[in-house]
């Protein structure tokens, strides 16, 4: 019998976790009994009662692996610990509060039985998310399918991902991850389910306009170099810019109709020194994230796990 590992992290998931787990277990008595289930839950440093939780479905039921966190590290520290811990033939990532509804991994074992190494969960509508989350969130997708070459249009977190899978996104040595990019990035036999967001189940979402900003910010950073590209331009327009007037300042001043130039020189200022600023951000914030790769401290840490 082939074993499934469904990957859960958890941050302050008190309200859903007893929920999830009922769900879970009943949708794969009925639905999936020809499968085995591992359920993986990974407590991402929660301050409520979540890893209690887990202890208590752990010792309830063998087929529960729990893993929890010294601290808060992050849904993508999460998810990889979760790959860390699972010994499933294949492994879902699956959020706790049932807006990813369990349903839908009947739809992705059929694909990973038909052969197929990689499933992604695409979302048919958004559900009741604010419009300008949606709004948002459909931008960033754009962008970052045009740098990294993937159609990421309408992608989440939720998919199947094959052993084979797993063995080679746990061998990248990586601390800043994007784990739903970097299952395209690996090249392995892939295929689509779509499925319909619901309601959470209890609890309110933890991800704030302001942590969307800086989650796309960073994961673009973290999977691509077109930002120094986009310096290089960047220069080269200020350079253009500069020459013309240049150009216009000497022709005025031959023609006799130089005036200060206090306009033009105002105008080559902001746009230089802006795009000195901008550049040196951006270079600063690469930086960082090759300092943070070379003290190669590790990606989570755990305080305690079966």
């Amino acid at each position: 019998m082939k074993k499934v590992s469904v990957i859960v992290p958890c941050f302050n998931e008190e309200e859903t976790i007893d929920l999830f787990y009922k769900t879970i277990t009943s949708f794969w008595k009925e639905s999936l009994s020809d499968h085995e289930l591992e359920l993986v839950l990974v407590d991402d440093g929660s301050k409520d009662s979540t890893y209690e939780k887990m202890i208590s479905l752990a010792k309830a039921d063998p087929s529960v692996r729990y893993g929890s966190f010294s601290r808060n590290f992050g849904k993508e520290a999460a998810m990889f610990a979760g790959l860390d811990l699972c010994t499933g033939d294949c492994a879902v990532v699956i959020d706790a509060d049932l807006q990813h509804p369990v349903e839908t991994i009947k739809k992705m074992v059929s694909k990973w039985d038909e052969g197929f190494e990689v499933i992604e969960g695409i979302k048919a509508s958004r559900g009741k998310e604010a419009r300008s989350h949606g709004l948002f969130a459909g931008l960033f997708y754009k962008i970052i399918s045009s740098l990294v070459g993937f159609d990421m249009q309408n992608s989440s977190d939720f998919k199947l991902i094959d052993r084979k899978v797993i063995d080679v996104l746990r061998s990248f040595t990586e601390k800043d991850t994007f784990f739903r990019a970097l299952t395209f990035w690996t090249g392995f036999k892939s295929t689509s389910v779509e499925y319909e967001v619901k309601d959470r189940a209890a609890g309110v979402s933890k991800w704030s306009g302001f942590s969307l900003v800086k989650y796309a910010l960073r994961n673009i950073i973290a999977f691509t170099y077109t930002p120094l590209y986009l310096i290089a331009f960047l220069g080269i327009v200020v350079i253009i810019i500069g020459v013309i007037l240049g150009i216009d300042a000497i022709v005025t001043y031959f023609m006799g109709e130089a005036v200060g130039g206090y306009p033009s020189l105002v105008i080559l200022i902001t746009l230089s020194t802006g795009a000195i600023l901008s550049s040196l951000g951006i270079i600063s914030v690469y930086m960082s994230k090759m300092f943070n790769e070379v003290k190669n401290r590790p990606r989570y840490i755990f305080r305690d796990h079966n």
